[in-house]
């Protein structure tokens, strides 16, 4: 994960009091680089600290990390945090020394100071560039007063589906039975056709419109909608942009829609449209994210009222929706749920690649109190901009 929240602290203890909400969990066997702009905390990035002190893949894990936090714009410094399951007593001193020796010049080598590397282990906390330390209190680090509600998830919650019972259920099979009598591929076929009888208009704007209002409005779902939702989801086409709707806006929906199903609107334009990489985090504009954590809530609920075995489109998509808050530790596991459930399934696959890569969305990467009205929100029917 790579936060932009700014922390100002004096004692390493402070600093980490604040790191569970830096990251939004509190780390497990984790590597947490916490990035400075001169004295005060710019970012941080968690990784699971196997696939950093795995053998096979130590030195990509560590590049790939590193690569990601030098791009947070005027980083001076990183403080690493190493937590772990493993003890001061029993490693004689402080854990992950070797790790931590490793690390240090790798940072320095990327022109970054390494202003202290810290640890919290079972059983206490301390510093690696004190050679002295033997461990201190964990009672030191203590959750910060001041943080605002919902800064530091409940893990057990976020990775689990709601409780649906067998009515709720039943009502959604019968949903998804009656909307299958009523092929959407036909649909598709006539979008931009003009048709009076056609359940979409020709441009997508109502479409998009009516898709952002299920996470914009803020009002309860019912579980019908939601099985029209997962109709939707079994097609590529109006599951992107129902994606870029609930994402960005309606304006992005339609965008999408118009480049995919009515391409020749945009046939004297540049082919380097910004927007279409905009799945895959190549975009500095930052999706809405109180729109996709409503998304999340929707989806669940989606995926606990469908059959196990056709949870994968909506299992990715609540990957997406985690990986694009930069929760990416949060994204890995629902994908590998919607793997669990289809191998096959191509955008699992491609968020698997993502995941892999330690790829972070360009959105990331910037502060929007610094980025300017015009560069970070999309105009209303051109959000190429």
């Amino acid at each position: 994960m790579v936060t932009t929240s700014r922390v100002s602290l004096s004692a390493p203890h402070e600093l980490l009091s604040y790191v569970p909400a830096l990251v939004g969990m509190r780390p497990i066997d984790s590597v947490v680089l916490v990035a400075f702009r001169d004295q005060s905390t710019c970012g941080a990035m968690r990784l699971d600290r196997g696939a950093l002190t795995a053998p096979e893949s130590e030195d990509e894990a560590i590049e790939a990390a590193l690569d990601a936090v030098t791009r947070i714009p005027r980083i001076t410094g990183v403080i690493p945090v190493i937590y772990t399951t493993h003890t001061f007593a029993d490693a004689g001193g402080i854990p992950h020394e070797r790790f931590a020796a490793a690390l240090a010049p790798r940072i320095e080598k990327r022109g970054l100071e390494v202003i202290d590397m810290l640890c919290v282990a079972a059983d206490a906390w301390g510093g690696y560039l004190d050679d002295s330390c033997r461990g201190h209190d964990l009672s030191l680090i203590a959750d910060p007063e001041d943080l605002p509600d919902g800064s530091i998830l409940d893990t057990d919650a976020e990775l689990r589906l709601p409780d649906v019972d067998a009515d709720d259920r039943e009502v959604f099979a019968k949903a998804r039975t009656a909307l299958a009598r009523v092929p959407v591929d036909a649909v598709e076929e006539n979008a931009g056709s003009g048709s009076a009888d056609n359940a979409f208009p020709a441009d997508g704007s109502e479409f998009a419109s009516a898709m952002a209002s299920y996470v914009a409005d803020g009002a309860d779902v019912l579980d019908a909608e939601l099985a029209f939702i997962a109709e939707l989801l079994d097609e590529p086409v109006l599951r992107d942009v129902l994606a870029y709707s609930w994402a960005w806006g309606p304006e992005s929906g339609t965008h999408l829609w118009n480049r995919v199903v009515a391409p020749e609107i945009f046939a004297t334009e540049s082919i380097d449209d910004p927007w279409m990489y905009a799945f895959a985090g190549r975009i500095e504009v930052r999706p809405d994210a109180e729109h996709l954590r409503t998304a999340i809530t929707l989806l669940k609920r989606m995926c606990a009222l469908q059959h196990p075995d056709d949870r994968a489109p909506g299992l990715t998509l609540i990957s997406w929706c985690f990986w694009a808050l930069g929760l990416s530790s949060f994204s890995a596991e629902w994908q590998r749920e919607a793997i669990a459930t289809d191998g096959t399934y191509g955008l699992a696959i491609i968020m698997r690649m993502i995941l892999d890569s330690g790829t972070n969305p360009d959105w990331a990467f910037y502060d929007p109190d610094e980025l300017s009205a015009e560069s970070s929100e999309p105009v209303a029917g051109d959000p190429t901009r």
